[in-house]
């Protein structure tokens, strides 16, 4: 892989800790996302996920559109459901213990384009998205695309 880009992030104490990138541009208390009496500040793994995979799956639509010559009338946006689940026991591999995975929705809303060229844009950005080719295979990802054509 040609690198273009580094970050350093640390975590300390788990969910229940600490996280900060090492240029200290983010810097967040993490609480479990279900713990009882969770306290009202703070955030979990999972909603960091959502927000950069929304983040990172909306810049690739944007390129994708671009790379099919599509013209797009206002910003893309992605709304990202990520959720924590129990794996089923035949996912288990032995062992005795819990294995946990995620799965992810993205809604993507287009405007400009009608449904088959919003589907063609989102089917691409799929294969551009870093988060997408890191997570395929590996996590269930569902994508819906809401496409606003532009008005005649």
């Amino acid at each position: 892989m040609d690198i273009i880009y580094s970050t350093q992030a640390s975590a300390t104490a788990g969910r229940n800790g600490k996280a900060a990138t090492s240029d200290g541009r983010l810097n967040v208390t993490l609480t479990h996302p279900v713990q009882p009496n969770r306290p009202p500040e703070g955030t979990d793994p999972e909603q960091l996920f959502a927000c950069a995979y929304a983040a990172c799956f909306g810049g690739a639509v944007e390129y994708a559109a671009k790379t099919l010559g599509a013209e797009l009338t206002a910003p893309v946006q992605v709304d990202s459901r990520v959720s924590l689940g129990k794996l089923p026991e035949s996912e288990l591999g032995g062992g005795g213990f819990m294995r946990f995975g995620i799965a992810v929705e993205l809604v993507v809303h287009l405007q400009g384009v009608d449904d088959a060229q919003g589907q063609q844009i989102v089917e691409r950005a799929h294969q551009i998205c870093p988060y997408s080719n890191a997570t395929r295979g590996q996590v269930a990802v569902d994508i819906t695309v809401v496409a606003v054509p532009a008005a005649a």
